[in-house]
This record gives structure tokens, C-alpha cells and sequence, in this order.
């Protein structure tokens, strides 16, 4: 089934009911200004479905959220996109899924404005450090910073200069994002500084980010994104790694690996397995003789 993506959502914001067999969900749609939109998009799809999409050049910045209450999903990467030119995209979904989003758009226009640079500028700053070609995101880390940021655009009081000022906020908080985690991934001090990190957590894994950012001698959102440059990970993920480590080492006493590293991290059972996952390949249950 294809389904071109401006036919997708009423007016009212709930899914076409023409679509039903396919796919439901809502969207919310805020454009305080030309070239600056907040979209707020839940898809439940059933059957496999290609949703086709026009997109417009500028700068996407999505963030993965949860179901309810537009809560970020803490082990999802943010995605930042360039679009350079007018395009449409083949969204395809081959099993049913679910997805669960915020997303921002502005356009070169509008960036160029708050930047103080040309649009050529701007988009030269992307083409170095997000994609030459427009269709590869870049993913970042999801920083103490970031999701403050992010809360505080959600708890929005309605007025729309206040809108206007978050938003502009948290792009150019993830432009710098951008900036910081590029300069890291060249920098052989900041890696020494981060493999510090990485064998402090394997000391002491309940060390906070802040604590850790002080003891290497970086600021806490180089830490938080230079650590995932280096390891694969975010430094919770990898604590839950130690963690994990930790817990098959010991004797169970008839408790589950999951109940077990939850009594013992404090971390809920969603976020351990989803770490299981990333580490063994299967659920906390299915790990059998090693639990």
C-alpha cells in the first residue's frame, strides 16, 4: 500500500479513516513562523505500508519519544537531516511498528536569519558536518542539556513569541551539539580523557555524568557525547553494561537477571531490556543457564 504523507492526517489531526486497515495515529502541527514548524506525530502501523513524503530543504531535528506524555525515550539518538533541495522520500514499513515523535523544521531561510550567516554558509556547515547528500542523518546523544531543553519547549505556555524563542533555542543548542561531537570524534585528548571516563565507570559505575565530567576534565555534554563516539554508547548504557557484568558474575539466589540488576542499578525494566538486547541479542528471560 502506498500512502502519499499529505493525505495521511485530517484536519482535526487524526488519521485518515480511508487508511484504517493500515495504519492510526495523530499529529499535531505548530508553524509560529514561516520555515519553523513543530510537529508532533504517534503511528501505529498494522500492515506494511510506504508512505511517500514531500520534504522541503532546511534542517530536521527528531527526537523519539514515548507513547505518553511526549517523554523522550533516553537510549533513542536524536537525528539531525539536511535537506538541501525540495525532495520526496520512500518511507517504507515492512511489519507493523510503532513510532513515536517531535520533530523540528527550519528552513536554510530562517537559519541563516538567527545564525547571522548566509544561507551558503549555513548549508556548508552541514554539508561538512552532517551529510554531503541529503537522506543521512546524524545521530546524537540525547545530553543532560538537550532533554532540559526539550521539556522546557514542551511545557510552553501557548504564547507564540515564547514558542518561537524554544524552539530557536534548542536548534541552536543541537547545532552546537553538532559542532562539539564532531570536534571530539578528531581530538586525541579528548579520547584519553574518555577512555579515563570509561575505566572511572568500570571502578565506580553509579558515578553521575557530572561527577565523571569533572574528574577527566571535560564539560558534561562533551563527556555525554564524546562517550558514544568512543564506546558505542551512552554512559547509562554502559553503566547498565557493567552492571550486567557484575550480576552474571554473582550468584542469583533464584532472582531473574532483570530483578536482580533493577534492586541493584535502579534503573526499570524497560531500560534493562533494552540494554539485554543490545548486549546479548535477547530478553533478560531468554538468557537461560545465565541467569
Amino acid at each position: 500500500m502506498i500512502v502519499q504523507a499529505s493525505q495521511l492526517f485530517e484536519a482535526n489531526g487524526e488519521t485518515n479513516q480511508s487508511y484504517a486497515y493500515w495504519l492510526s495515529g495523530h499529529q499535531h502541527v505548530q508553524k509560529p513562523l514561516s520555515g519553523l514548524h513543530l510537529i508532533q506525530q504517534q503511528l501505529h502501523v498494522f500492515e506494511p505500508v510506504t508512505i511517500q513524503e514531500q520534504v522541503r530543504a532546511g534542517v530536521y531535528i527528531t527526537f523519539n519519544t514515548s507513547g505518553t506524555l511526549g517523554k523522550l525515550q533516553n537510549a533513542s539518538p536524536i537525528q539531525v537531516l539536511a535537506v538541501y533541495e525540495n525532495a520526496q522520500v520512500d518511507w517504507e514499513v515492512t511489519h507493523e511498528a510503532q513510532f513515536n515523535w517531535t520533530q523540528l523544521y527550519i528552513s536554510w531561510q530562517q537559519l541563516s536569519n538567527i545564525t547571522g550567516e548566509g544561507v551558503q554558509q549555513v548549508q556548508a556547515f552541514f554539508i561538512r558536518h552532517v551529510s554531503k547528500e541529503t537522506g543521512t542523518p546524524l545521530n546524537l546523544t540525547l545530553t543532560s542539556t538537550l532533554n532540559t531543553e526539550f521539556n522546557r519547549l514542551l511545557e510552553r505556555e501557548g504564547k507564540q513569541l515564547a514558542l518561537v524563542g524554544k524552539l530557536y533555542n534548542l536548534i541552536l543548542q543541537t547545532i552546537e551539539h553538532v559542532q562539539i561531537q564532531q570536534h571530539i570524534s578528531q581530538c586525541d585528548d579528548c579520547h584519553k580523557k574518555l577512555y579515563a571516563c570509561q575505566n572511572a565507570i568500570e571502578a565506580e559505575q553509579f558515578n553521575t555524568a557530572y561527577n565523571l565530567a569533572k574528574q577527566v576534565g571535560l564539560t558534561q555534554t562533551a563527556l555525554e557525547l564524546g562517550f558514544t563516539v568512543i564506546t558505542g554508547m551512552s554512559i547509562g548504557e554502559y553503566q547498565i553494561e557493567v552492571a550486567f557484568r557484575r550480576a552474571l558474575a554473582q550468584p542469583h539466589n533464584g532472582q531473574t537477571l532483570a530483578n536482580r540488576l533493577t534492586a541493584d542499578t535502579g534503573w526499570n525494566k524497560h531500560e534493562i531490556e533494552k540494554a539485554c538486547l543490545k548486549r546479548f541479542g535477547v530478553m533478560s528471560h531468554q538468557l537461560g543457564s545465565m541467569q
